[in-house]
């Protein structure tokens, strides 16, 4: 299979490290921007050529990747896509039922095909693209119903060139899935860090910067995102709180047995995490 060409819209953190990694491996990368010194900026880095005419890039592009917020996605796919009938449409979105559903005539054209890398970081922007985002990481193709074959193994030969692993999902059962892998951690964690008192901030040590490292991260982003997986988020969170509960009634009837065994289920999940992953995992130490 020969090397594609490559545009990519919108260079952020998640756009810039791709177009750094494919530009890396040989790929012929065209870096677009709303704002047109961004894509040169790209350029100038080494990660691509910024373009001028973006129909005629269109025409050049075998895949277009828009790494734009989740809410703009569906809207540039469809205007991009009525501007050239030549490239394949993909994304890095988090949320893929919205997305899916608005492209679903593209999709079963082969015309759109959703992925979504498990990779980021709390830093945005171009000036923190790194080319080994990607690398290790687990990215989730959501095809529809009936589309072909072929694109979808283009866009996952995008993906693989970069070391990204690969699993497939159905934009629903996607949702679902990072609902409980993504958001609803993000959502503890920025829970964990609201609550940190003045008071108790001098004591806040290692497990507390882990704990919270994502809470960091831009809350328009977010509420965005949590927004767009509105009806998947309600069902973790009223299953969050209910597991909450248990423990409050542990404590409440002063059961260490009960309050043990809530805890031994946080550590299990730790251990599928750790079977799973394909990181370097730290070590949990002891802390005072």
């Amino acid at each position: 299979m020969s090397v594609p060409t490559v545009l990519i819209s919108s260079l952020g953190l998640m756009g810039g490290s791709l177009a750094a990694a494919l530009s890396r491996v040989g790929w012929r990368v065209l870096l677009h921007h709303r704002r047109p010194e961004v894509a040169i900026h790209g350029e100038e880095l080494g990660y691509g050529k910024a373009i001028t005419d973006l129909t005629h890039a269109l025409g050049q592009a075998d895949l277009v990747v828009i790494c734009s917020p989740v809410s703009t996605i569906a809207d540039t796919v469809r205007q991009l896509a009525s501007l050239h009938p030549r490239p394949v449409f993909t994304d890095v979105g988090s949320v893929k039922g919205p997305i899916c559903a608005a492209l679903y005539d593209l999709g079963q054209a082969g015309r759109y095909i959703g992925s979504h890398p498990m990779a980021g970081s709390h830093l945005q922007g171009l000036q923190h693209a790194r080319a080994n985002l990607y690398h290790g990481c687990m990215t989730a193709i959501t095809p529809v119903e009936l589309t072909p074959e072929h694109p979808i193994a283009l866009v996952e030969q995008l993906w693989r060139a970069v070391g990204s692993r690969l699993c497939r999902f159905t934009p629903e059962a996607h949702d679902q899935a990072v609902a409980q892998a993504s958001h609803l951690p993000h959502v503890m964690a920025a829970a964990t860090a609201a609550l940190l008192g003045a008071s108790a901030a001098p004591l806040a040590a290692t497990g507390f910067r882990d704990t919270t490292r994502v809470a960091g991260s831009s809350p328009d982003l977010w509420a965005d995102i949590l927004l767009h997986n509105r009806d998947a988020m309600l069902q973790a969170l009223q299953f969050a709180q209910q597991h909450l509960q248990q423990l409050e009634q542990a404590l409440k009837n002063r059961d260490i047995s009960a309050s043990a065994a809530w805890l031994e289920q946080g550590r299990a999940g730790r251990c599928r995490f750790e079977q799973h992953a394909q990181i370097d995992v730290p070590s949990v130490a002891e802390e005072a």
